[in-house]
């Protein structure tokens, strides 16, 4: 009696941790899973813009570095109909200080500075993404940018900070983002620039079929 008991809870334990991986699977196939809104700061474009991205990257990622010179010339050429939302993925098992950089650009944005801190990062990735002791750039970058330092240093330590960057990553890993950068453009998944670039191409077509219809009007099905 207590083997077959032990049996069925064996049983369903497998079922399910079977169901459980499945489901993750399914998310990552079908782009599902939970997508929280990025914070203001890290947002641009207008809510309601046909072409939504969302993009998973690293400050340390020399590829990210790239990326972030392209959708800064996307948003320039397709203002006001690009919705871009920036997501924090770094693989701090590579790049030890990635995580702390993006608490210090979220901070920085708290300041209303996010873009100006980020593009500082990017610049200067070989000085300090393999840095043995915490990098000096961090506070030389707040210091150029005229933000408040004690304030700065306090909030990229506060958990609140690093529980937001800590679920962008748990979010990454559901959508199976292995690679950065990696974008989602209205739900379709492209890995890398080269990717991103060639779904950009489509924009034009995208944006023409959206004004071609009536106001108010939905697409067909």
């Amino acid at each position: 009696m207590i083997r077959k008991k032990n049996a069925r809870l064996a049983a369903l334990a497998g079922l399910v941790m079977f169901l459980s991986t499945l489901g993750v699977l399914l998310a990552r196939q079908f782009n599902m899973g939970p997508t929280r809104p990025a914070p203001g700061f890290r947002t641009f474009g207008p809510a309601g813009a046909p072409v939504q991205i969302l993009e998973y990257s690293d400050f340390a990622c020399a590829a990210c570095r790239k990326a972030a010179t392209a959708t800064d010339e996307m948003l320039k050429i397709y203002s006001g109909v690009i919705r871009l939302q920036f997501k924090h993925s770094p693989w701090v098992n590579i790049h030890p200080w990635s995580l702390d950089a993006a608490a210090y650009a979220d901070c920085a944005g708290e300041q209303g500075k996010f873009k100006e801190y980020a593009a500082l990062l990017f610049e200067s990735q070989e000085k300090w993404e393999k840095a043995k002791e915490k990098p000096k750039e961090f506070e030389a970058f707040a210091r150029d940018l005229n933000l408040d330092w004690p304030k700065l240093e306090a909030c990229s330590a506060a958990p609140e900070t690093r529980k937001r960057i800590k679920l962008d990553m748990a979010e990454a890993e559901m959508k199976g983002v292995n690679s950065t950068p990696t974008f989602f453009i209205n739900g379709k998944r492209a890995v890398g620039l080269d990717q991103f670039l060639e779904q950009a191409r489509k924009f034009d077509n995208l944006l023409r079929a959206g004004r071609s219809r009536p106001v108010g009007e939905c697409p067909e099905k």
